[in-house]
Parts: structure tokens; C-alpha cells; sequence
């Protein structure tokens, strides 16, 4: 994917250094204590980037990579020594529980199933934000409320953090930019409506377009060439204060899901 240089805010500009010259991703992230005050400088960064539509990860930690810069590769490329053997082995296994996906979809006439059994992208979406096995994509959220709420679940730690990238603007529910190199795709768009997860997740799906199991250097797959901030919150109810609040667990992960039923089902179906 190509990577872009974010436009800078005065007050982030100073922390960060200038980004053509300083790697962000190297830097810690900038602390901000509440919701209102992460708003707001986020409201800034979208001012400054109009190339850009901004979209949000919300994490327990700020994973680096051996260079010590952020790094956030889609899963099925994560690993310091991923072999050409083990990566094909990943495609394969992802190739196979997408037919079964499609396959189940179909038997159980779940709505929407003959775009399923169409499109490897819907396969591989859903596979993915239900977490089934790793596949090329990252999962984005177009809600800062809800990159926040993921990075404070289940996070033992005293912090969080979140984490901004410049992407391009959408022009259908599957947008592919060839100049950038970058296929994205809106859940809510194409998930079949019994899949709930993503509708309260306002997920979006990324990828680099044209990359399956042959690229030329790993590093043009990382989201940090993307990279517009990133940010270090509390990890307590004093961020969130009297005017907002987080979103439960429950609602972010649905139990009553019938898509995540299908997706347990192709998880004990197909085997290593």
C-alpha cells in the first residue's frame, strides 16, 4: 500500500516532530485523559487530512515492531519468521472454511447466502471479524466511541490506546483504490443482517489490494504506512466522565448472533 504523511495539528506537530522527517510510529503515543479531549483533537487531525477518511483501532497495547516502530499487520501475515510454506498453509486453511462458510450458508438459507457463496471477500470478512482463522485483513471501526470501548475491554493494564490511519474516501460498499492499493469493506454493507457483530461494531474490513501469498516486501502490508496518530487514554471511568460511557461487552459480542453460530460450526468442521 502506499504510504501517506499526516498533516499535523500545532499541538500534535510539537509532540510528534515534523512527519517527514520524524517516524511517528516510533514515537509514544500522546496522552490524553478524557473522551471529550480526544474528540476534539481527533476533530483537528480530520480538518487537517481532507484526503484522507479517518478510521479508528482502538488496542490494550502499542505492539512495535523490532525496529520499535507500531506496527499492525493484517493477522494472516503476523509473525517474525513467517515462511513462504507457512503462509501458503494459511491461505489454504482460509480458502477451505471460506467454502464451508459458504457452503453452511447455503444449507442453512441464511439470507444474503448467494453473495456469500459469490464473493471470497464477504467469505473472508466474516471468517475474520468472528476471529475463525487469520486472514489478509485488519479490522478498522469508523466509531472513535467504539475503538475506545475495545481498547478498555478485557485490558488489565492502567492504559490503552488508539490509534488513527488515513484511508481513502469509500465509493461503494466495497471500495477498491487502485492508486493507493487498498480494498476496503463496510461490513454493515455486505455482513447479512444476522450477522449483528459488525453492526454494533461499525466494523470496516482493510486490506492491500492484489496481496495474497506473494508480495515483494512485508513491510508495504503494514497499516503504519498509513499511520496518522496515535493516542494513550486512561484505562479507568474518569476518561469516559459523566457525559459519555463505553459500549458492554455484550453489545460488541452479541451471544445471540446466528452468524456466530455458522462460524462455530465451520471452526469444528474444518480442521488443521
Amino acid at each position: 500500500m502506499r504510504k501517506i504523511t499526516p498533516d499535523l495539528t500545532a499541538e500534535l506537530f510539537d509532540y510528534f516532530g515534523n512527519p517527514r522527517h520524524e517516524r511517528l510510529g516510533e514515537k509514544p503515543a500522546y496522552r490524553v485523559e478524557t473522551f471529550r479531549q480526544l474528540v476534539e483533537l481527533v476533530a483537528g487531525l480530520s480538518f487537517k487530512n481532507k484526503d484522507h477518511l479517518l478510521f479508528y483501532r482502538g488496542q490494550t497495547s502499542d505492539y512495535r515492531n523490532k525496529a520499535g516502530v507500531s506496527s499492525f499487520y493484517p493477522t494472516i501475515y503476523r509473525g517474525d519468521y513467517l515462511s513462504r510454506k507457512d503462509l501458503s498453509e494459511r491461505y489454504r486453511k482460509l480458502k477451505a472454511m471460506g467454502a464451508m462458510l459458504a457452503s453452511l450458508a447455503e444449507i442453512r438459507k441464511i439470507e444474503g447466502y448467494k453473495e456469500i457463496k459469490k464473493r471470497k471477500y464477504i467469505q473472508w470478512s466474516i471468517l475474520q471479524h468472528y476471529e475463525v482463522c487469520p486472514t489478509p485483513y485488519l479490522d478498522f471501526t469508523h466509531s472513535l466511541r467504539v475503538a475506545c470501548s475495545f481498547a478498555t475491554l478485557n485490558n488489565t493494564t492502567n492504559r490503552a490506546y488508539i490509534f488513527i490511519f488515513g484511508l481513502p474516501y469509500l465509493t461503494n460498499r466495497i471500495s477498491i483504490n487502485s492508486e493507493h492499493d487498498i480494498i476496503n469493506i463496510r461490513l454493515l454493507s455486505i455482513c447479512p443482517p444476522t450477522a449483528f457483530r459488525p453492526y454494533f461494531q461499525e466494523g470496516y474490513l482493510v486490506g492491500t489490494d492484489g496481496i495474497s501469498d506473494n508480495y515483494d516486501v512485508k513491510g508495504e502490508l503494514d497499516f503504519n504506512n498509513r499511520l496518522i496518530a496515535k493516542f494513550e487514554i486512561p484505562n479507568d471511568n474518569s476518561f469516559w466522565g459523566k457525559d459519555f460511557n463505553g459500549i458492554p461487552k455484550n453489545l460488541l459480542y452479541p451471544e445471540n448472533d446466528p452468524m456466530l453460530d455458522l462460524c462455530r460450526e465451520v471452526e469444528e468442521l474444518v480442521t488443521e
